[in-house]
């Protein structure tokens, strides 16, 4: 089942069987919801995306299992005139959080990059150690 963003004003997306959101052509997975969470053989990789928000205003936490990206950003420009005064402003602010799986390496500090607008975190998993045969031994009675 794919983690998708929960909006509780959508209760039919609770009766479907399959959460998996229908793909519009064009339009990316991560445009449409703004977290993209993927496993390689040795990461877990989540991406998020935050446009126009520079590297300085994201904060990331890990807690208890819990990752939380939150991340915002205000702009200003101002223009004086003899007569006039314009101010634009825009804010953005983005919030994201997910709970890792188990076999997630979380003593470890991901590796985050920031791309074109999309945060890249990667968490290395745990290396699983192969399956130990134990033999069983038959214990003879002594007189």
């Amino acid at each position: 089942m794919a983690i998708i963003r929960w909006n509780p004003w959508n209760i039919s997306s609770m009766l479907e069987d399959d959460w998996d959101l229908p793909t519009v052509p064009g339009l990316s997975r991560l445009a449409g919801q703004g977290l993209n969470i993927y496993e390689t053989e040795d990461a877990l990789v989540a991406e998020a995306a935050l446009p126009g928000i520079p590297e300085d205003k994201i904060d990331i936490s890990v807690d208890d299992g819990v990752v939380r990206i939150s991340a915002s950003a205000e702009e200003k420009q101002e223009e004086k005139g003899k007569r006039r005064y314009f101010m634009s402003s825009m804010a953005s602010s983005y919030n994201y959080s997910f709970r890792l799986p188990q076999g997630v390496v979380e003593d470890k500090e991901p590796a985050a990059e920031l791309e074109d607008g999309v945060l890249h975190l990667t968490f290395n998993k745990v290396k699983k150690a192969p399956p130990k045969k134990v033999q069983v031994v038959k214990k003879s009675k002594s007189k």
